[in-house]
């Protein structure tokens, strides 16, 4: 009986051990009665800059013709850039590629396409800092040879700050998440075992590739509000 009772033991003990270890956070292995949920906490708040991709393109009978039309055009959208208060440093290049144009051949033909020319385009990516500003930048932009605008994005120059202020947030929703559970199970919380947290970030506005043509009318740009989001999951005792 005592040999007996010594392996139940045993196996009780390797048992604890191996679901303590498949935990990789710190847990109090004392207390077996306690519940774990996950909280979400999201603070809104108007963002502080844009970025946006605007480029060129250009086509040429050769390379060297591409490049070379496309270069000019290039140099003069830089330089209505800077003209309009973009620092330097929020200028920069994000793409630049040179590929073959080929013919295509008429229905029911075999033959083999040729190069009939070569393709060349310049991308900038460029933060703006005053908002309001972008979309006359852009028209201007389109003015001054820009022929594609993507990846339009917004976003926070702290966003730590605004971090700091959804944490407490999520904290609290997991334990009022936890609440509910505990006293649907007769009990009730106590100490928090267990944090980890994951942290979501802000949902940027992007707009697909797009060619852009000159318009009378301003472009609008709403920027709107982003959002910063920390999920946590906590780990509370249960209590009677």
């Amino acid at each position: 009986m005592r040999l007996k009772l010594a392996l139940i033991a045993f196996a009780a003990a390797l048992a604890s051990a191996s679901s303590a270890s498949a935990i990789d956070r710190p847990t109090d292995s004392g207390n077996d009665r306690w519940v774990e949920v996950s909280g979400e906490g999201s603070v809104g708040a108007a963002p502080d800059f844009a970025r946006v991709t605007l480029g060129v393109t250009s086509t040429g009978k050769n390379a060297g013709e591409a490049m070379a039309a496309n270069a000019n055009a290039a140099n003069a959208l830089v330089s209505l850039i800077k003209s309009e208060g973009v620092a330097p440093a929020d200028i920069q290049t994000s793409e630049l590629s040179i590929s073959p144009m080929f013919s295509q051949p008429s229905a029911g033909q075999r033959s083999e396409p040729t190069i009939t020319g070569y393709s060349v385009s310049n991308n900038l990516t460029v933060m703006l800092r005053d908002i309001p500003r972008l979309g006359a930048l852009l028209d201007k932009a389109v003015a001054a040879g820009a022929n594609s605008i993507y990846g339009i994005g917004f976003g926070h120059n702290d966003p730590s700050a605004l971090l700091d202020k959804a944490r407490p947030l999520a904290v609290a929703d997991a334990r009022r998440k936890a609440e509910i559970y505990a006293s649907a199970g007769g009990a009730k919380i106590g100490r928090l075992m267990a944090l980890t947290e994951g942290t979501g970030g802000q949902m940027p506005v992007a707009f697909s590739r797009a060619y852009a043509a000159s318009a009378p009318a301003p472009t609008p740009i709403e920027a709107g509000e982003t959002k910063l989001t920390v999920t946590v999951t906590a780990r509370f005792e249960l209590t009677q």
